[in-house]
């Protein structure tokens, strides 16, 4: 958890020192919002990009950490299913061979 706060801490430190040389630079740009039109410097329109990048980047992580979840759940319920059908199996190998032996016994007495 350490570690994913010095990257976020590192990640702010980035957007601050690219904002401030940003801040030197004068030039402003048109940005179109989904709604909104706006001008806004182009160092400005760089962090928005870099947001919206990392968000797309977690969204990502998020679904294929979903989907390895759901294989995992899977797998240990199989698993526990198999494990209850070794062991009523097995059960009823012992009945079995008990059985048998039984059999064996009342063959030999007679």
């Amino acid at each position: 958890m350490l570690r994913f706060w010095l990257y976020v801490i590192v990640l702010a430190i980035l957007c601050v020192i690219g904002l401030t040389i940003g801040s030197a630079n004068d030039v402003v740009v048109d940005f179109d919002f989904i709604f909104v039109k706006a001008q806004l410097s182009l160092a400005m329109v760089f962090v928005i990009g870099l947001i919206v990048g990392i968000l797309i980047g977690l969204y990502l992580a998020l679904l294929i950490c979903l989907k390895f979840y759901m294989e995992a759940r899977k797998a240990r319920s199989e698993l526990k299913h198999l494990k209850k059908s070794i062991a009523k199996d097995q059960k009823q190998q012992d009945k079995s061979q008990e059985k048998a032996t039984e059999v064996l016994a009342a063959s030999d007495n007679q």
